[in-house]
């Protein structure tokens, strides 16, 4: 991924930027990857609304304390974890689950203007391979990064994306 005229260079050269406090470079950051981090968030709760919060929250949070990413060996990895411990920690405080009701009728409204059949089918499986497709896909993680984020090997990171497949291919086939 290439950044904007701004800085230049890339998504690690805008992190490396950013634990430097360049604020700056939150932009860049920002640019390239709020919308992998919303598409994860929203497959997490459900909710465009809640999606957007959560992405806000991690975006504040890197914005008071940039230098979290020095320590982070894979920055981008960091972030998505970022995301699912804020969503996590959202359900802890508020002590609520997805609301399948919350989901957009309008497809437009939805993550990259995903149809609406293909993001039913995406909630409908269960929570660990859904998390797994998000991640791969919208996420571009590989599956060891996938494995270290949700703390199981790669394998069964990869073995869980393929069973998501599967399952919504089945479910797909009566979609046109």
């Amino acid at each position: 991924m290439t950044m904007s005229p701004a800085l230049g260079g890339s998504v690690q050269d805008a992190f490396v930027h950013l634990s430097e406090g360049r604020a700056e470079a939150l932009s860049e950051v920002w640019q390239s990857l709020s919308q992998p981090l919303h598409n994860y968030a929203f497959a997490l709760t459900g909710s465009d609304e809640e999606a957007e919060d959560v992405v806000g929250d991690v975006f504040l949070k890197l914005g008071r304390r940039p230098g979290c990413l020095r320590r982070a060996r894979n920055p981008r990895a960091y972030l998505f974890a970022m995301v699912r411990n804020a969503v996590r920690s959202r359900w802890r405080r508020l002590r609520r689950f997805v609301d399948r009701a919350e989901v957009c009728s309008d497809p437009a409204e939805g993550p990259d203007a995903v149809s609406l059949a293909v993001r039913e089918a995406v909630l409908a499986l269960p929570a660990p391979q859904r998390e797994c497709v998000v991640l791969h896909i919208w996420g571009d993680l590989t599956f060891e990064e996938i494995g270290q984020l949700t703390r199981v090997s790669p394998n069964t990171a990869a073995s869980r994306y393929r069973y998501a497949l599967e399952k919504l291919r089945v479910v797909m086939q009566d979609e046109p």
